[in-house]
């Protein structure tokens, strides 16, 4: 019998995640989807910086989907949306229904993200400031 772990669902997350970067639509569908969800884990004032760190992944996953920004390996990509196709699951390793601690796995597969491709991260972030200073948002 297979242990319901993050490592588990995870993983088959980036099972999934190279067909889903691969298809337009599908790929617009996990952005709508990840957005409702950061809409919904926003009034909860504890998982601002979850948030805030979901919201970057997914205007990096628009950019590289429109072919604005493509400084990332597809590798990193795929742990992008993989990490996205976990965050808007409604069943993973500790169900997001359980009041308080539903987003905990989500929030442990971030960390993981972040740490392992900070620096693609980071440099995305550098681009988005300098666009928005050549180009201000309306």
């Amino acid at each position: 019998m297979e242990r319901h772990t993050i490592g588990n669902y995870f993983n088959r997350m980036k099972s999934k995640a190279s067909v889903i970067l691969d298809d337009d639509h599908q790929t617009g569908e996990l952005i709508t989807n990840a957005e409702k969800k950061t809409q919904s884990a926003q009034s909860n004032s504890g998982l601002w910086e979850l948030t805030s760190q979901v919201k970057a992944l997914i205007r990096l996953v628009k950019h590289y989907r429109d072919g604005s920004y493509r400084h990332v390996s597809k590798k990193s990509m795929m742990l992008i949306v993989a990490a996205l196709l976990y965050f808007v699951s409604p069943i993973d390793a500790v169900p997001d229904f359980l009041a308080g601690i539903g987003l905990l796995d989500d929030a442990a597969v971030l960390a993981f993200l972040y740490k392992t491709i900070k620096k693609e991260i980071d440099h995305y972030m550098e681009w988005e400031e300098e666009e928005q200073t050549i180009k201000p948002a309306p």
